[in-house]
């Protein structure tokens, strides 16, 4: 009985809107010449007192008449819409609900520009999308769906500017190495050579001056890279709080009292597992030195001025954050400097991080100390007056670009956290890339919506986990739906009502299930774009650029 209901109901609805829609026309139709009449009457008495003839006699006339029926239509288009309840009838339902909406042909086509960060493609045109603003970019994406291919080598081969990139397997130093030195020069760090490159160097410590004001900051810096505060562990705060501030001390002296050639981190480690008798000597030479402010002298008398079994746990945890630097690999890709990160600035540079995978857990700190150290001395390098730097006399317009790839891998890095905050204006541009929302929450907290919010483009594409998809249907937000119920009772006719309810523009569900080839991209006072990813191996822009991989 049931189904034979349901048949009735769209028959009913079907000849109702067949019978109804003419009626709903015709209404119209009347209702705007009778408003065109009243306009016309309003003006006859115009026509009498300024041209003397009867109405109709002069073409002039029609120049007051006009005006005046025109007004009276549209009152009576006004009308009618109020009275016949046509915005729902047809579908125009306004926006009380909501009033998210995908990006429209002509809003996608100003994302074609000449010039800009590379975003995706225009999928009515065919036309690449570039950025081409001042703030920080962010991709969500999970593994094997396409952030290399997509995001990160198309920017390599056609962006014009300096780049950082974090490259997990050495395949984007493979890909795009050559062509980066169409632009510039390329250092590729790699202490275990998967990259085919020759490895760079680059010892934080050379950076550092025995006699600079700002030693005991630039010696915190690093030891906030050293040291991981493991989220929502708050049991290890004090002993790494303790643990920075011996290697803080450790590190000044390093640089304050070493030759140059054994100033490295190295070094450092090499203190931190001397004998008890001999490392106690090394403390009380470090409290008698008056360098760096006397900075070096307070760090040692802390130490020294702690309980044994406390001493020993601060040093045990100590050790424990720079044992990666025990690796000869690593020691050699941190022993020189063949470059300063200042110099992503001043001309086209390109630094390539290369850490495979497998690696991440032991080593992800050296990843860390170098990502902070560019940040820092950018940041520095921007505070300068204009031709201050060293060796350097101007600096670049555009911004140089941090692709951090396996952004979690990082951990919770406060340079980073600040730099995404602040430093859009330094001459830099972050664009951290992760798996899905929950690495962002992990390792930030609350503090994770300071990446979504100085984000001026969110580019989302393989959705596959639900609350990241829920996170992302609930910032699209809702769109206004109608939608008509009819009822139908034995011997009545049927009865029809409209209604208006919210929508999200794309549900979880929907957000999972896109194509494979599609992304949502989210910019910054523009509505929700569903643009077609980039692959730089088929698109016909990047021929002739890249490197082919070995298959």
């Amino acid at each position: 009985m049931r189904s034979v209901m349901i048949v009735f109901g769209g028959l009913f609805r079907f000849f109702g809107r067949l019978i109804f829609t003419p009626i709903m026309l015709g209404w119209l139709i009347g209702a705007m010449a009778f408003g065109a009449i009243l306009g016309s009457l309003v003006a006859t008495p115009f026509i009498f007192a300024f041209f003397d003839q009867t109405p109709g006699e002069s073409a002039w006339q029609w120049l007051v008449f006009g005006p005046f029926m025109f007004v009276g239509a549209v009152f009576g288009f006004q009308y009618w819409r109020m009275a016949s309840g046509a915005d729902a009838y047809f579908g125009l339902t306004g926006d009380s609900h909501g009033s998210a909406r995908f990006a429209n042909r002509k809003e996608l086509k100003k994302l074609q520009r000449e010039d800009g960060l590379l975003i995706g493609r225009n999928p009515h045109t065919g036309r690449l999308l570039r950025y081409d603003g001042p703030a920080h970019l962010i991709t969500l994406a999970p593994t094997r769906a396409g952030k290399g291919v997509g995001t990160v080598i198309p920017n390599l081969l056609a962006a014009e500017r300096s780049v950082l990139v974090i490259d997990p397997k050495g395949e984007n130093a493979r890909i795009a190495g050559e062509a980066r030195r169409r632009f510039g020069t390329v250092h590729v760090l790699d202490p275990f050579e998967v990259s085919g490159h020759p490895s760079a160097a680059y010892n934080p410590l050379d950076r550092l001056p025995p006699d600079s004001l700002d030693l005991g900051e630039d010696a915190a810096s690093l030891t906030e890279a050293l040291v991981m505060d493991p989220p929502g562990q708050v049991t290890e705060a004090h002993w790494n709080e303790e643990a920075k501030a011996i290697l803080g001390g450790l590190i000044m002296f390093c640089v304050c009292h070493e030759d140059r050639d054994r100033r490295s981190l190295a070094t450092v480690r090499e203190y931190l597992t001397l004998p008890p008798e001999k490392l106690r000597a090394l403390l009380e030479l470090m409290q008698d030195s008056d360098a760096a402010g006397g900075l070096i002298a307070r760090s040692a008398n802390r130490f020294l001025g702690k309980a044994d079994r406390e001493a020993a746990s601060v040093l045990s945890n100590a050790q424990r954050h720079t044992h990666f630097l025990d690796s000869p690999r690593i020691a050699k890709c941190l022993a020189r400097s063949d470059f300063a990160f200042s110099d992503l600035r001043h001309r086209i540079t390109s630094v390539f991080l290369v850490l495979p995978p497998n690696r991440m857990d032991a080593y992800s700190r050296w990843l860390r100390l170098l990502v902070s150290q560019a940040l820092q001395d950018i940041a520095r390098d921007a505070e300068r007056p204009q031709g201050a730097s060293e060796g350097h006399s101007e600096r670049l317009k555009a911004p140089a670009l941090f692709l951090l790839d396996e952004f979690a891998a990082l951990g919770r890095l406060e340079a980073v956290e600040r730099a995404m905050g602040l430093m859009a204006g330094y001459g830099l541009q972050l664009w951290p890339i992760l798996q899905d929302m929950s690495q962002l929450k992990d390792l930030y907290g609350e503090r994770a919506g300071t990446f979504i919010a100085n984000a001026g483009v969110q580019q989302v594409f393989g959705v596959n986990d639900f609350e990241t998809a829920k996170w992302l249907s609930q910032m699209i937000g809702q769109e206004t739906a109608g939608f008509q119920t009819d009822s139908f009772k034995p011997g009545d006719g049927p009865s029809f009502s409209n209604n208006l309810t919210g929508r999200d523009l794309l549900t979880p569900d929907e957000i999972m299930q896109l194509p494979p080839d599609r992304q949502l991209l989210r910019v910054q006072g523009q509505a929700t774009a569903v643009a077609q990813k980039l692959r730089y191996y088929a698109d016909p822009e990047f021929a002739g650029l890249f490197t082919p991989e070995a298959r």
